[in-house]
């Protein structure tokens, strides 16, 4: 029994006449705004005749698991040069979670397999009018990686990295 109750399902006259019995000094329902929008009027009306006020929880969803201090350290540590998986063992939290939480640009995932000067070569080949079947069998790579890698040169260039 208790005075203030908190509901996760639309207001019907069934629900509101089962809390009433439950809890016979009802003085208030709480509910979230999107349940309340749904809420009849003539429900609302009631429920004021009879004195118990519906309050509107403000607080939508999962409440946050990590604070404001934990991304600052994050960055800290980031820009003293810690890498993502020092960083997540030092604050004993998942690498993903580093990730989520910096505000820095970072890149994630696993270095590219082919050399810079590889890159470089594979660009060059084709300005000069090479096939990419042609490079990819010259320089054996699968040419889905050459498709790629041009791509990202092209984003590279649009960005003006």
């Amino acid at each position: 029994m208790s005075s203030k109750v908190h509901v996760d399902k639309p207001l019907s006259s069934r629900l509101i006449i089962e809390l009433l019995n439950d809890n016979p000094d009802l003085e208030e329902i709480e509910c979230p705004q999107s349940l309340y929008d749904r809420t009849s009027e003539t429900y609302i009306d009631a429920l004021n005749e009879l004195e118990i006020k519906i309050s509107v929880i403000e607080n939508r969803g999962r409440p946050k698991k990590y604070d404001d201090s934990l991304k600052e350290k994050i960055d800290e540590l980031l820009e003293s040069g810690f890498n993502p998986k020092a960083i997540a063992n030092r604050l004993h939290i998942n690498v993903k979670t580093v990730y989520y939480l910096k505000n820095k640009k970072l890149k994630q995932g696993p270095k590219s397999k082919y050399s810079d000067e590889t890159k470089k070569e594979i660009i060059k080949m084709k300005n000069e009018g090479t096939s990419v079947k042609n490079i990819s069998s010259a320089l054996d790579i699968p040419v889905r990686t050459v498709y790629y890698i041009l791509e990202q040169n092209k984003k590279n260039k649009q960005e003006g990295v």
